[in-house]
């Protein structure tokens, strides 16, 4: 029975056009909310993922660990020396972006303790700055595994590296699976901005991945941090490297990965094993985005403007609620003897705050499980305004562009 014929049989105190509007509203609203709902179906899909314990991972002796780094050589001394006693059957390659300081003469002294130890030299150039998928490419093809780990320098050790190496590799077990990538956090005492920052670029490059219904999914981890991730290094030269890529200085995971998802699942690792510590660097190319697909360029704009229409829905109806109780108050009415009518409508307008409340919090309590998963603690307690904030700011900002 619609709200018009509804009110036929009720004291009319509210004309048929006025209710005829509010039952416009509530069903327009009723429809944002629903595709709130499904949003958040999609958004969440990781929930049902988040197992405490690793599977059983590939082989070591099956995987080639590469580590990158250019004028660290603590960095490479630590991952090296860690490496060397978790793993004795890996295959190690120390992959040196050149570096101009000590740090060939320490791989060189390393090279000497360690005699299984690959090390893969880029020489210095001045033209050529960015050259991280150089680094990639020769450390692959060097590479005698049939499973690549790629870390950087940077990362702080894991308290259990071996662990971390089971956790990565995991699902490439199942056979479907042909690359993995994990989370990269930050040190503890970042500032908040930053620890937004990595909160949100780690949650949202996993979210791509694993979207669970095909309509919006990707199998692209757009905006992952390059540095905690593994593949089959097969595939690799199924699709030819960085061939659709190379005019690009970033995406040497991204697009990489996003490439050989085309032959096999692309899957985020949300062990807590997994986890690489590592200094914050954010990185904002226009031309990376531009290589994105539009699929992935309008992705954040779709969920903004959903975002932007569910709090229009909850103020208009809260709104109307408002008018609706000031209305009854000035014909004399108390709440206990409002009409039939204006009940039901007022009924309407509280489910759909209640059903926007619900969005909220269920949002809230999944943000927060990610601050928790990368040691932020209750941090995503505070993402519902913040990512409101970053969004107005970038609204307000667009004109600068």
């Amino acid at each position: 029975m619609s709200t018009v014929m509804f009110l036929q049989s009720s004291q009319a105190v509210l004309s048929s056009q006025t209710m005829t509007a509010l039952a416009a509203i509530f069903w327009i609203s009723l429809a944002v909310l629903a595709v709130g709902c499904w949003a958040l179906f999609q958004l969440t899909g990781l929930w049902s993922h988040w197992k405490k314990a690793p599977g059983q991972g590939i082989a070591p002796e099956s995987c080639s660990l590469m580590i990158v780094g250019r004028h660290d050589v603590e960095g490479f001394e630590r991952w090296i020396h860690a490496s060397m006693s978790a793993f004795p059957g890996m295959e190690i390659l120390a992959v040196d972006n050149q570096s101009e300081d000590e740090t060939p003469n320490a791989l060189e002294a390393l090279k000497r303790k360690y005699p299984r130890l690959v090390v893969v030299t880029i020489p210095p150039s001045e033209r050529f700055w960015s050259t991280r998928k150089l680094a990639l490419t020769l450390a692959v093809k060097a590479a005698h595994g049939t499973h690549a780990l790629w870390v950087d320098t940077a990362c702080a050790l894991p308290d259990d590296l071996a662990a971390w190496q089971r956790s990565l590799t995991a699902p490439m077990r199942r056979g479907k699976v042909v690359g993995t990538f994990a989370s990269v956090t930050v040190p503890k005492e970042s500032k908040l901005a930053v620890r937004m920052q990595a909160l949100g670029h780690n949650a949202w490059a996993a979210i791509r991945c694993s979207l669970r219904l095909p309509l919006m999914a990707s199998g692209i981890p757009s905006g992952m941090v390059p540095v905690n991730f593994a593949f089959e290094i097969a595939r690799f030269f199924e699709v030819k490297g960085y061939l659709s890529n190379m005019h690009l200085d970033g995406g040497e995971a991204e697009f990489l990965l996003g490439d050989i998802a085309a032959n096999g699942h692309v899957v985020p690792v949300v062990h807590p094993h997994a986890i690489l510590r590592r200094t914050w660097v954010e990185r904002k190319d226009a031309k990376m985005r531009a290589h994105r697909a539009s699929v992935e360029r309008f992705a954040p704009a779709r969920y903004a403007v959903l975002l932007f229409l569910l709090d229009a829905v909850a103020v208009a109806a809260g709104l109307h609620m408002g008018l609706l109780w000031m209305t009854m108050e000035d014909l004399g009415y108390h709440p206990a003897h409002y009409p039939a009518h204006v009940k039901f409508v007022m009924s309407q307008f509280q489910a759909v705050i209640t059903l926007y409340v619900l969005i909220q919090i269920v949002w809230t309590a999944y943000a927060t499980a990610w601050s928790r998963r990368l040691g932020f603690g209750y941090l995503g307690l505070l993402s519902p305004l913040w990512l409101r904030i970053h969004l107005l700011s970038r609204i307000l900002t667009a004109w600068k562009k």
